[in-house]
């Protein structure tokens, strides 16, 4: 398996940096928009609740006992219609400067309900405060009954103020609360999303390490299978002479080499004669990983629409599907199912020549096995027993040929020596040989 591609770990350490900073700055705004509400009920309170408070209350104190209600007694003890007159009226300009600037503030439509029976009262108590009438008892008496109805009417406003100073100031607490639980839950997220992250990209990182070190392992044993392979080509070529099987030798060899260099479960070598396909080696476990798979087969035959070194001997390129088991072109009708355990299947020319011959085919029990680095070196594997399968045949064809002169200059040897006059023969025993009669008769010189 190829290790995945993407953004690189700098740029999803950059990218966790901006979320992370992100996220802060958006706990920064939203604890600046809580602030704001706060401030706006804040302020809303003390304009809309306390102001009011505070003005009724000044009101009240003016029409209440120490003022007006001290001015009616006085009045009831010694009249004096001069001092009622000017008293009055400094009391009832003062009440109406602090009923016009209650009046200023915000009204609720419960509020204005309440206004609107008390201002009848408050014109009445004006009216009379600034009708110069003489302090008799039954005037007295009906003005401190106005003055009355008008602070019972005060006291409903002061109380209602204080319920809704009361009601704003629980919606205050309710906002604060869920303003603070709203900042701790992005905090929360915040520190969550960027866990979540920092994991995330630390097993990325962690999966595409041990991935490359996966790959490397892999492409150390394939270039440890390149490598006892060329050897194998060598030994091969220098027993070509005098061994007859040297190339079904090579072939099982190989097939060895690649399940045993652990980048296979199962390795075959096919060839074919045109039509006519057949399995001459594998190594591995073909009854587990390819059952029912035949060892010869047809051009027509239903294992061969499925069979990917059929398709890479008609083909002449490399065959690759890296997810067998999902692959619709490898599951044709009538051809053997694929079984579990085999997850990648890869299937490479064999030439002879410049012809295709065969295939060198591989199972693998991991998907994606077969990445670029994988298949360029299969790719020069089958390359390197392709110049091994030229050589061996030229070595044969040059031993049969040094064969046919040694027969021919043998034959021609024989020729000559039948035709040759016996005076012109060289002896070929001691019997023959003058020197040996003389030697007999005379004894030894």
């Amino acid at each position: 398996m190829s290790a995945p591609t993407g953004l690189s770990l700098r740029a999803r350490l950059y990218l966790v940096l901006g979320l992370a900073l992100a996220l802060v700055a958006a706990s920064a705004l939203l604890g600046w928009w809580q602030s704001q509400r706060l401030a706006g009920i804040a302020k809303s309170l003390y304009e809309d609740r306390l102001v009011p408070v505070d003005l009724l209350r000044e009101l009240e104190h003016t029409l209440g006992p120490h003022q007006l209600g001290a001015l009616l007694i006085t009045q009831a003890q010694q009249p004096d219609a001069v001092k009622l007159d000017g008293a009055g009226r400094r009391l009832a300009d003062t009440t109406r400067q602090l009923w016009t600037r209650y009046l200023a503030t915000h009204m609720s439509p419960a509020e204005q309900g309440l206004i609107v029976r008390t201002q009848p009262l408050l014109d009445q108590l004006w009216t009379a405060l600034d009708a110069n009438q003489p302090p008799t008892p039954d005037t007295l008496r009906e003005l401190n009954q106005r003055r009355l109805a008008t602070m019972r009417m005060l006291d409903e406003l002061i109380a209602f103020q204080l319920s809704q100073a009361r009601v704003d100031t629980e919606r205050a607490q309710q906002t604060a609360t869920e303003a603070a639980h709203l900042g701790l839950l992005l905090v929360l997220l915040t520190g969550g999303l960027c866990s979540v992250v920092v994991c995330t990209v630390w097993t990325r990182y962690d999966d595409e390490r041990r991935l490359s070190q996966d790959s490397r392992e892999r492409l150390q044993r394939l270039y440890v299978a390149l490598s006892q392979t060329n050897q194998l080509i060598v030994r091969r070529e220098a027993e070509a002479f005098d061994d007859p099987r040297a190339e079904q030798r090579l072939f099982e060899g190989l097939c060895r080499i690649c399940v045993e260099t652990g980048h296979a479960r199962f390795a075959a070598v096919v060839l074919t004669d045109g039509e006519h396909f057949e399995r001459v080696a594998e190594h591995g476990p073909a009854d587990r990983l390819m059952p029912g798979a035949p060892k010869q087969w047809s051009r027509d035959a239903p294992f061969a629409r499925s069979s990917m070194a059929t398709r890479a001997i008609l083909e002449g390129t490399h065959q690759v599907s890296n997810h067998a088991l999902e692959d619709p072109t490898l599951a044709t009708t009538g051809a053997p199912m694929i079984p579990p355990g085999v997850e990648s299947m890869a299937a490479f020319p064999l030439r002879r020549g410049g012809e295709v011959v065969g295939a060198i085919s591989l199972l693998a029990g991991e998907r994606g096995y077969f990445d670029p680095q994988v298949l360029g070196l299969m790719d020069e594997m089958a390359g390197d027993l392709s110049f091994a399968l030229d050589h061996l045949r030229r070595e044969r064809d040059q031993a049969r040929e040094l064969d046919g002169l040694r027969d021919a200059l043998r034959r021609q040897e024989s020729g000559l020596v039948e035709t040759t006059p016996a005076a012109f023969r060289l002896p070929t025993t001691a019997a023959e040989s003058p020197d040996a009669t003389d030697q007999s008769e005379h004894g030894p010189r």
